[in-house]
């Protein structure tokens, strides 16, 4: 069964509301936007890049910036109203759509050197809906194009907790996600807002089945993940030492419990 229109709705909704909540949350210096923007650096290829699920364009104005032709596509009407005004504040050129990203054909928006889906698979709990999500990518790559995929990990709830305020945990609703850990599984229901959270172990297996080459898998805050909020905060040198080790580090595996999201970077033939 494919996600249930209500639970789109609901993530719609979600970002409709807190579009400017969205675009803050990763102002300032944050391990999430810092580890990725140094993998977009290494593995972007070419000069255009599909910003799928971009959200109000935190990435898409990053690498217009830098010279990319950038499109971007997002669920939520408010979202891409407000990357509208950040890409005029910040004197860039992207395109931007509303669009279902299992679904984008009614956009026409032909191939892309990279795409980046760093959002929708956050909230598709039916594997074949993330499938049709990714798909819907990898059918606007050229070939030899990239792949940005994030996920959210199954350990960022508890990572939560550990990072804001662990007694919190004694009310938390769902605690069938820790059955879930247990069995090494994914979990889906409400968090933030309708969402998915991931077994890190299916991530690269699921993308071999889809024809994708794996160039990198890595968690997105590194280390830092279950003291986030005091190490962001804290003094540049401290950041810079976390951050140098968390990028050091990302891509083992065995870390990949610490980090929020897990990032896939593959190459499609």
């Amino acid at each position: 069964m494919s996600v249930e229109k209500k639970d789109i709705d609901i993530v719609k909704e979600n970002y409709d509301n807190n579009a400017h909540a969205e675009w803050e949350r990763l102002e300032g210096f944050h391990f999430e936007f810092e580890i990725a923007k140094h993998y977009l650096k290494k593995y972007l290829r070419g000069k255009t890049v599909l910003d799928i699920g971009g959200g109000p364009g935190r990435y898409s104005v990053y690498l217009a910036k830098l010279g990319y032709d950038v499109t971007l596509v997002d669920l939520s009407e408010g979202n891409v109203a407000l990357a509208k005004e950040k890409f005029r504040e910040h004197g860039v050129n992207v395109k931007a759509y509303v669009c279902d990203a299992r679904d984008l054909s009614s956009l026409r928006l032909g191939k892309f050197d990279n795409v980046l889906l760093m959002g929708p698979l956050y909230h598709l709990s039916d594997v074949e809906d993330r499938k049709r999500c990714v798909l819907q990518a990898k059918e606007h790559l050229n070939g030899g194009g990239v792949l940005f995929a994030s996920f959210i990990t199954i350990t960022a709830g508890l990572n939560y907790y550990y990072d804001t305020a662990p007694e919190q945990l004694l009310h938390e609703p769902d605690m069938d996600l820790f059955d879930r850990m247990e069995k090494d599984e994914s979990w889906s229901g409400m968090a933030f807002t309708q969402a998915t959270f991931i077994n890190c172990l299916e991530v690269e297996p699921f993308f071999n089945e889809l024809g994708f080459e794996k160039l990198a898998i890595l968690g997105q805050e590194g280390l830092a993940g279950p003291r986030l909020t005091y190490i962001e905060r804290a003094e540049k040198p401290v950041r810079d030492l976390y951050l140098d080790l968390s990028l050091r580090l990302c891509e083992n595996p065995q870390y990949f419990v610490y980090s929020d999201h897990l990032l896939y970077i593959g190459k499609h033939d």
